[in-house]
């Protein structure tokens, strides 16, 4: 049964004027859907749970456990995104799947245009990250593999990009353990593309409950809906920004706050993170301290407000990531007690 739930608002306004519950659905995201029954000689309804595949003005198409399903959206009564399942035993952050914690992921850092093969989710922002510029290898494609590449070849060709796939496996897995990665190194792509930070990339779960309170004395952490000129200028010290790309990629989640410390009351943000709010699980992104501010707790604090958010809005579960080469950021998250869930890595289109 589907719950009005206040932090998942499910009535906007469709192209009809009116009432569209799926309007806020996001492709790529596990949903439960309420359809109306009309063909029953009674009123009634019927959840339909699964991963939206599909979303047109007029259909949605959910992949179920009994397999695909299309619901018009004529007949949504309500509608929102829930959890993924649990697929193994243990606590909230370890218990989904390789494959649903990456889509969970997809959809806290959104891509300014994407398209799906199959399962696989295709993703462009020009000029920023590699998440938002490439091919999320997970579950089938629905075609055979040499089509599906040629496809996302074509894809990024139309759009002047070089091709990229991230591809994801248990800790510590290897090339030769993963069917897609093992046929991209055979086509000529490279691990990474040169870049170490691309070779192999953590992604770290850990419960909201384990994450300290913070103090009194502890320097204040703002949380903001909305994303601030200043926000970003602190952010961009710490990377290069693509104007207009940068903003649609940190607004583009379904819900996001940012995060600021500054250096006193009045003075300039010396840290910050984004962190993007999901059913049941919340991601942080972006965590950033200015280099003269480092080594005095800074990170931690941030990441105390973040496990207070995750268990005000009943989050359990955190996720990040953090490339394999970046030892200060890992050994303080495991301090915190996240640990790996999974790895990635990118294989990059060789330059022809």
């Amino acid at each position: 049964m589907i719950g009005r739930d206040p932090d998942h608002p499910i009535a906007e306004t469709g192209a009809d004027g009116q009432p569209d519950p799926s309007a806020r659905l996001t492709v790529g995201t596990r949903v439960v859907v309420r359809q109306r029954l009309v063909d029953t000689p009674e009123a009634g309804a019927t959840d339909v749970i699964g991963r939206l595949a599909v979303r047109t003005d007029d259909v949605l198409v959910i992949d179920t456990r009994r397999g695909r399903v299309a619901v018009p959206r004529r007949d949504v009564v309500a509608a929102k995104p829930v959890p993924p399942p649990a697929t193994r035993p243990g606590p909230a952050h370890l218990r989904v799947s390789v494959d649903d914690l990456a889509l969970v992921a997809a959809q806290g850092w959104v891509a300014v245009e994407q398209a799906a093969l199959g399962s696989w989710l295709l993703r462009s922002a020009p000029g920023y990250t590699g998440r938002a510029n490439s091919v999320l290898v997970v579950g089938d494609p629905g075609v055979p593999l040499d089509s599906a590449f040629d496809h996302c070849e074509q894809w990024y060709a139309d759009r002047d990009q070089t091709t990229m796939f991230q591809v994801s496996g248990p800790a510590r897995f290897t090339i030769a353990d993963h069917p897609v990665a093992q046929a991209l190194v055979e086509r000529g792509y490279t691990v990474g593309g040169g870049r170490p930070d691309w070779s192999r990339v953590l992604v770290m779960t850990g419960p909201s409950a384990g994450l300290p309170s913070p103090t009194d004395t502890s320097p204040q952490v703002l949380a903001e809906k909305t994303l601030s000129e200043e926000w970003l200028r602190a952010y961009s010290e710490g990377r290069t920004p693509v104007p207009g790309i940068t903003e649609a990629v940190l607004t583009g989640s379904e819900r996001q706050l940012f995060l600021s410390i500054r250096e006193d009351p009045n003075g300039r943000i010396i840290a910050v993170a984004r962190l993007a709010l999901h059913a049941g699980w919340a991601g942080v992104f972006g965590l950033w301290v200015h280099p003269d501010h480092r080594r005095q707790g800074l990170a931690r604090r941030v990441m105390a407000t973040v496990g207070t958010i995750a268990r005000e809005n009943r989050m359990p579960a955190i996720y990040l990531q953090v490339s394999e080469d970046n030892d200060a950021a890992i050994a303080m998250y495991e301090a915190l007690g996240f640990t790996v869930h999974h790895e990635y890595t990118y294989l990059v289109q060789p330059s022809t």
